[in-house]
């Protein structure tokens, strides 16, 4: 029917995420070489995990209203959906006319970050997975080190290749230089992935109040032939 096709799409959705947050969680001990620590990488696998099965069972309420036509799980599937999609549209409002006060907020972090970084924080974790997967260092470039490590920068500013990182070897390009021209290059990529998922969203809201109405006419239908 119609109103299974518009909520397969989280189903699997939800699947995935459940799926990774699962492997992330059970590999902990298998996942060192991506040197994040691992009350980060156990956070990260109930994050997915929780959130995985919050998209599955959404859309499973969906399917199950739609195969049984029962019009309270078509309401509630609607009513979840339609509070997912608004608070996107929250979240995007708020991000875009704070985005000033969010990039000043996260560049200030992340200095302070770069400040505590020699004494083993979670900081320290967070930055050398950020310049080693980017292949960035400091903030907007890798002078940035030179207030706080006046000598060598950490050694995940250079290539993984080399033994000895100094300022001359490290990457020039900053992690947040790096992070802003990634999403100006893929602006419209993102924007599109976005409209995507609204669309899905919305396609399913559309097809359970159709559902719903289609079942509220059919009843009263027979109960009129009847």
């Amino acid at each position: 029917s119609s109103g299974i096709n518009a909520e397969w799409p989280l189903r699997p959705g939800g699947g995935t995420i459940l799926g990774v947050g699962i492997y992330v969680k059970i590999s902990v001990s298998e996942l060192k070489d991506v040197h994040v620590s691992e009350q980060t990488l156990n956070t990260s696998a109930y994050i997915l995990i929780g959130l995985g099965c919050i998209v599955f069972l959404v859309g499973l309420l969906g399917c199950c209203g739609a195969l049984t036509q029962q019009r309270c799980m078509l309401m509630l599937y609607f009513a979840l959906v339609t509070i997912i999609f608004l608070g996107e549209i929250c979240i995007a409002i708020v991000v875009y006319s704070q985005k000033g006060k969010i990039n000043s907020s996260l560049q200030k972090a992340y200095e302070d970050c770069m400040q505590d970084y020699g004494n083993q924080t979670t900081c320290k974790d967070t930055i050398d997975t950020l310049q080693k997967v980017l292949e960035c260092c400091g903030m907007h470039s890798s002078s940035d080190w030179k207030k706080f490590q006046p000598q060598d920068p950490p050694k995940t500013c250079c290539s993984e290749t080399l033994t000895v990182c100094t300022y001359d070897k490290a990457f020039d390009v900053g992690c947040f230089t790096k992070i802003d021209n990634f999403v100006s290059h893929n602006a419209k990529y993102i924007a599109v992935g976005c409209l995507i998922v609204a669309a899905i969203e919305l396609l399913g809201m559309g097809f359970a109040c159709y559902l719903r109405s289609y079942i509220l006419k059919r009843e009263e239908y027979e109960a009129y032939t009847v």
